[in-house]
């Protein structure tokens, strides 16, 4: 018969996954918005510098995410990578077209639409990431 003591650190170690790909996602979105604003100031038309913006901060994350989100090795990191990149461009996909909606469906400035289609689109990238990119399944 387990204690409440023994038992709680399981929830704990549930929840610590999803708090280190929120702080590895929180460095993400902060330099994908730097990235955005930057192309935003050079003119870039904002669909496309979502685009190339996420890519940019989905490759720096993809070293977060790997090492310290889901405390992986160096083992397979190439063909992982690759999944990254294919669930990248499907989330950089549906962040784009939440871009869209907001800017023409409500006028919103593409820097805000943005911060707010990276966000919805958050659990739908961990989710993706963790159980495709990195192949972990719930135990």
């Amino acid at each position: 018969m387990s204690t409440p003591a023994q038992a709680s650190p399981k929830p704990l170690a549930a929840a610590a996954q999803p708090a280190r790909f929120l702080i590895v996602g929180a460095g993400g979105f902060v330099l994908n918005l730097a990235i955005f604003a930057l192309l935003h100031a050079a003119g870039v038309a904002y669909i496309v510098n979502s685009v190339i913006s996420y890519f940019i901060a989905n490759a720096v994350m993809y070293i977060g995410n790997r090492y310290f989100t889901f405390r992986l090795g160096h083992a397979g990191f190439w063909s992982a990578y690759l999944r990254y990149m294919i669930v990248g461009a499907v989330v950089a996909g549906l962040n784009a077209a939440i871009l869209v909606a907001l800017v023409q469906g409500t006028g919103i400035d593409s820097r805000i639409g943005v911060a707010i289609s990276l966000l919805l689109i958050t659990p739908v990238a961990f989710v993706l990431f963790k159980r495709w990119t990195f192949r972990i399944r719930p135990a």
